[in-house]
């Protein structure tokens, strides 16, 4: 069962997704099931997990919905305000939700760069890990340190790592620094790592296979065959390449680097660490 790991949803509306801008105009109409289910089975892809897009408990609601009405997809990831002092009573509201299998919040847009040391949001964190979820870590690169402090004081945490942190593949700036950052998460057992975002972090027009190697290479040696997964990051990577060339960045990686690893890092993976 191959799962693509990581995709989103959406009827669009300009002030509910309001970073989608100018430049992402291939975005700003609706994504839903009919076309997920269309482009996935095209790919080989029999199942899916969705992920929030935006920070508003509705959208953790609407996709949990349609999450019930499909077989398509495994799993939601979704969101909530992990700051509030009614965080315990909002999870055991959501808790008949068999399909609700982690949370998420966009790091990577917040401006506070103490963050992720908010001692509430440090509080939600260790509630998600009591409770059994996962939590996907959407950060920039740079955020990285600040990120390994966070998880310090949740030990009991799963994590995975979106978009393997975001760095600036297009420039290739701070790769060493990237790297070695990316390592010193890699030693927690209980972090994993998408391969999923990468062509929105290349040149957008001209990223060729080669922008990608060291990259994927890096996440390789740091998490082994058994904690990355793939994602497309559908539809957010139309405006960079279509699902075809996103799967076939990784296809291709997989094949020259361990064809033994291709059905962990398609599916069993993600199946393991999002308890499917």
């Amino acid at each position: 069962m191959y799962i693509d790991a990581h995709h989103h949803l959406w009827n669009f509306d300009p002030v509910e997704y309001d970073w989608i801008n100018d430049s992402m105009a291939v975005l700003k109409k609706d994504f839903l099931i009919n076309e997920l289910e269309k482009t996935l089975r095209q790919n080989g892809f029999s199942s899916s997990i969705a992920v929030q897009a935006r920070q508003s408990m509705a959208e953790t609601l609407w996709l949990l919905e349609l999450a019930e009405d499909t077989e398509l997809i495994k799993g939601v990831v979704g969101w909530i305000d992990l700051k509030s002092e009614t965080l315990a009573q909002q999870l055991d509201e959501l808790a008949n939700y068999k399909k609700l299998v982690g949370f998420r919040h966009v790091i990577q847009g917040e401006s506070d760069p103490a963050f992720m040391q908010n001692p509430d949001f440090i509080r939600g964190l260790k509630m998600l890990a009591d409770k059994g979820y996962r939590y996907d870590l959407l950060i920039f690169a740079h955020q990285l340190p600040a990120a390994t402090q966070m998880l310090e004081q949740v030990p009991n945490l799963h994590v995975v790592i979106d978009h393997i942190a975001k760095p600036n593949i297009k420039s290739r700036s701070d790769f060493d620094t990237w790297q070695q950052n990316l390592a010193v998460l890699a030693n927690n057992e209980k972090c994993y790592c998408k391969l999923s975002g990468m062509v929105t972090e290349a040149d957008w027009i001209n990223w060729q296979s080669s922008d990608f190697q060291p990259y994927m290479k890096t996440v390789w040696d740091l998490f082994g065959k058994n904690r990355i997964m793939f994602g497309s990051d559908w539809p957010v990577c139309l405006v960079a390449a279509q699902y075809s060339q996103v799967k076939e960045l990784v296809l291709d990686f997989i094949n020259n680097n361990g064809p033994h690893a291709k059905d962990l890092i398609l599916g069993h993976n993600a199946q393991e660490f999002y308890q499917l």
